[in-house]
């Protein structure tokens, strides 16, 4: 093969693996909108990008001076298929932790909203932000894939894009983000479910 053809083999081999490569970003979306009443309900969701997700993880972190989360508000969006898992961490103050996945499936996760949470105002500056923490996201057999948020924060009492300065205090007793050397909990639990959906299908085989 002439030094030509090789040149363009390799140009052609590089466009095709970086196309999936673009094609594997994964995003969380973040939709704030407000009441008559006042309350703002906080939905989460996907837009997996044509990616196979069977499972996700974040925290929700919010400005605890001006909102506060609804006790038992965050509920799965019904038609998502996949149940919320969901606490508020004792050493996290103003964060919800969620999980959305399934142990009796393993099915990939439909785009669009998850799960919503309802929170009072207690204050009205001029941005009460809220944001993403701890984004993670699983395939079917729980291999982690590459996500991001968007957008990165809200505000809550506008349900708009929020300046960078008035990101959600952080706690000085947050536990340090996950590197990707340390195996988050979401992971183990995709694993689990991976196994239970074998289990089952091997009963219904027999």
């Amino acid at each position: 093969m002439s030094t030509t053809l090789r040149s363009l083999a390799a140009f052609s081999l590089g466009a095709l693996l970086a196309v999936p490569t673009a094609a594997r970003a994964v995003n969380m979306t973040l939709e704030a909108t407000k009441s008559d009443g006042g309350a703002v309900r906080v939905c989460v969701g996907l837009d997996s990008a044509g990616q196979k997700v069977a499972g996700t993880q974040n925290d929700l972190v919010w400005d605890g001076s001006c909102a506060a989360l609804k006790p038992n508000s965050c509920t799965a969006v019904a038609d998502s298929k996949k149940p919320l898992h969901g606490n508020t961490p004792p050493n996290l103050p103003n964060t919800y932790r969620a999980l959305v996945f399934a142990l009796d499936n393993v099915d990939p996760i439909r785009d669009g909203a998850l799960y919503c949470c309802d929170f009072e105002m207690t204050a009205n500056p001029e941005c009460c932000a809220v944001k993403f923490d701890r984004l993670g996201v699983s395939d079917p057999v729980g291999t982690a894939l590459p996500v991001s948020g968007q957008p990165p924060q809200l505000c809550l009492n506008t349900g708009a894009a929020a300046p960078a300065a008035a990101a959600p205090p952080s706690s000085n007793n947050a536990a340090p983000a996950p590197t990707s050397g340390t195996p988050w909990l979401w992971i183990g639990l995709i694993g689990a479910a991976v196994l239970v959906a074998v289990l089952l299908a091997a009963r219904k085989r027999s």
